[in-house]
């Protein structure tokens, strides 16, 4: 092959993996289109095929009120509109996890399989014929369309996952709340333990907060920042009596059963700025600095993550396509530490000193080389007294 065949050779894969990446975000714009038109309480089909069994087995509002009763609680909530919030929460809370599963993970996986067997015949007889010649590329560019597929909507659809949590967290919160006042009632009977019931609780937290962050995009900043300070106050109010369950076992439990039924009524008449009074609040405090620090590490153990798992991928692909070893380890340094020097914090490493890391990883190998080969060339005490 001469330079211009090598040109255009190169230039056809950069326009293949471009128009794959755009193509890719075409169709992410038209599933976010789409999971805002249609929530995932509207989406009867799904619910009708794959949850209704889960959801009859389950039985939330039967449970619900039995617990009530059992407590002696009463609650304002008529049974149609109970019913049809603990079925929209459980469909918000079950769905996503079962739609995106396919999308997150087969799908991707799929697409580098399939990659992998189309580039694999072309990388193999040019490597032999030491890329002199290269033989039909046809599927090759659509190996490369695929694999740019495959890292292009990874990240893309888990940002659509994340999404869609909180989209519907005012209805899971709703469901979540169903769910920790039926382990209450198990609790008191002994029939499962308080652990699992100050886990039940957090689960149930965690999605007052992710309303409070981003579960109503539509709102003003400044309401948004309200909503958030709401649901932390009270999520730190709920924590704490959680905290009763280890001093003063279930006896701690009605009390509970009872704040749990009135924060009930309040998401169902959505009083998102009233669930709970101020009196049984505490006054909201930002975060400290230790806190900061620590989703600041957070962050950077998920830029590592993600760069040591493209890595990962990379060497995968690039040796069952029949590249050298010795070729793929300096583009896998690449990807390991691109990520973390882009997107990771000071605290990850400076720039440069990255770059120097991955030069004296790089060279140190080939000038040790030399030394090794004159060792190998000097001749024997036999062989010169021969």
């Amino acid at each position: 092959m001469t330079l211009l065949n090598w040109c255009q050779f190169i230039a056809t894969c950069l326009a293949v993996a471009l128009t794959a990446a755009v193509a890719t975000r075409m169709i992410n714009n038209v599933c976010v289109n789409l999971s805002r038109s249609f929530p995932t309480y509207r989406r009867g089909a799904i619910f009708e095929l794959f949850l209704i069994m889960d959801y009859r087995r389950a039985a939330p509002i039967k449970r619900t009120k039995a617990a009530w009763d059992a407590f002696q609680v009463h609650c304002s909530i008529s049974d149609e509109k109970l019913t049809r919030k603990a079925k929209e929460g459980f469909t918000a809370a079950n769905a996503p996890v079962l739609s995106m599963s396919f999308t997150l993970f087969y799908l991707p996986a799929i697409a580098f399989i399939v990659a992998t067997m189309l580039a694999r015949p072309l990388v193999k007889s040019g490597y032999e014929s030491h890329f002199h010649t290269l033989p039909q590329r046809e599927h090759f560019y659509l190996g490369i369309a695929l694999i740019v597929f495959g890292f292009s909507w990874w990240p893309l659809a888990l940002r659509r996952y994340k999404s869609a949590l909180a989209q519907e967290s005012s209805r899971t919160a709703f469901y979540l709340c169903c769910r920790t006042l039926i382990t209450c009632h198990s609790a008191a009977e002994g029939k499962a333990s308080l652990l699992y019931l100050d886990r039940r609780m957090h689960y149930f937290t965690l999605s007052l907060v992710r309303f409070g962050k981003s579960g109503a995009p539509q709102l003003s900043p400044k309401r948004q920042q309200q909503l958030l300070e709401h649901a932390s106050r009270v999520s730190v109010a709920f924590n704490s009596r959680s905290e009763r369950f280890f001093i003063d076992g279930v006896n701690a439990i009605p009390d509970l059963v009872k704040s749990l039924t009135d924060v009930l009524e309040r998401i169902s008449d959505e009083k998102w700025l009233n669930l709970m009074d101020e009196t049984e609040l505490v006054a909201y405090q930002p975060p400290s600095t230790e806190e900061l620090e620590e989703e600041v590490r957070r962050a950077d153990g998920k830029v590592i993550l993600l760069g040591a798992t493209t890595a990962a991928i990379l060497v995968g692909v690039l040796i069952s396509l029949g590249v050298p070893a010795g070729a793929v380890v300096p583009g896998a340094l690449i990807f390991l530490l691109g990520p973390a020097t882009v997107w990771g914090s000071k605290k990850v490493g400076n720039p440069r000193e990255m770059l120097d890391a991955f030069k004296g990883g790089i060279t140190q190998p080939s000038e040790q080389q030399p030394a090794s080969d004159a060792a190998s060339n000097t001749p024997t005490s036999g062989n010169s007294q021969a």
